[in-house]
């Protein structure tokens, strides 16, 4: 189970760095920050997503959001990001589809896949709901900016790849990280969960904790020259950012990604955009107490 909820997130704690570039402060330290993380208080349990805002350090006006997604999450959650998304110029968004496809509101997305299939399984376990489902795509703002299903299968045999080998990299990452005490996620875990009173909330919290090591799963796919599912996707999403600055318009933009694609697209904002992270805010995506 957790291999399989592995493979389904793997296209998804702050600490401060005092660096400065033009007087704009660092809000994190990249190589650091985790783009997740889980909070527990007396009162308040949740993993949260962050939201990232960069600025130009050239001081040119506008920003960029980066704005961490998980596929399956509260329906608060999602209800929130719809109204944060009114307030943008353009969103970017992450779906592998032809170009110029519509996408329908209310349609139930989440029907039409076998991956789509699988996250219903699991917001059935856990209560939640699919982001497809919930999340207005319809929205005159929404920009595409991913790769189609032929660049995605090119860009995989190209670098000769194929599901199978990244399903069986997943299972590597989750046995070391259970034979090294990372994972929170063992066997027995499990069955404990499975027998309490409350499945539901036992689990939520185990899978909720186990997405915080996901930076060291993504390493075991990504390798020394990057990967199609993060990398390339990566690039891609760039490429129509690049495109969408040419418009002086276009001063407030978000890039509504996977949670697991924003620590390199974070880095190429600095690296190739010449772009500070100056502010982190926090969303609750599952409430869990």
């Amino acid at each position: 189970m957790k291999n399989l909820f592995l493979m389904i997130y793997a296209v998804i704690g702050i600490t401060l760095d005092t660096s400065q570039a033009n007087g704009l402060e660092y809000a994190i330290d990249q190589q650091t920050f985790t783009f997740g993380r889980f909070v527990d208080s007396a009162d308040h349990e949740a993993m949260q997503m962050p939201i990232v805002r960069y600025a130009y350090a050239n001081g040119r006006p506008g920003h960029v959001d980066l704005i961490g997604a998980v596929h399956v999450g509260d329906a608060a959650y999602y209800a929130e990001l719809n109204e944060r998304f009114k307030n943008y110029d353009v969103v970017l968004f992450e779906m592998v589809m032809p170009e110029n496809s519509e996408i329908p509101k209310n349609q139930k997305l989440g029907q039409q896949s076998p991956v789509s299939m699988l996250h219903n399984t699991l917001k059935s376990i856990l209560g939640l709901t699919f982001q497809l489902d919930e999340v207005d795509y319809s929205a005159s703002n929404f920009v595409h900016a991913d790769m189609t299903p032929k660049e995605m299968d090119q860009s995989m045999a190209n670098k000769g790849e194929s599901w199978l080998s990244m399903i069986i990299k997943l299972w590597r990452a989750g046995l070391v990280q259970q034979l090294t005490g990372k994972s929170h996620m063992s066997d027995g875990d499990l069955l404990m969960a499975l027998l309490s009173g409350d499945t539901r909330t036992h689990l939520k919290r185990m899978m909720a904790k186990e997405l915080m090591n996901m930076d060291e799963t993504l390493l075991a796919i990504e390798g020394q020259e990057g990967s199609t599912l993060i990398t390339e996707r990566n690039k891609k999403a760039l490429e129509v950012l690049e495109r969408e600055q040419m418009n002086p318009a276009n001063q407030k933009i978000a890039i509504f990604y996977g949670a697991g694609h924003l620590k390199d697209m974070g880095q190429r904002l600095i690296d190739q955009f010449a772009m500070v992270p100056i502010s982190v805010e926090w969303v609750d995506a599952w409430r869990i107490k």
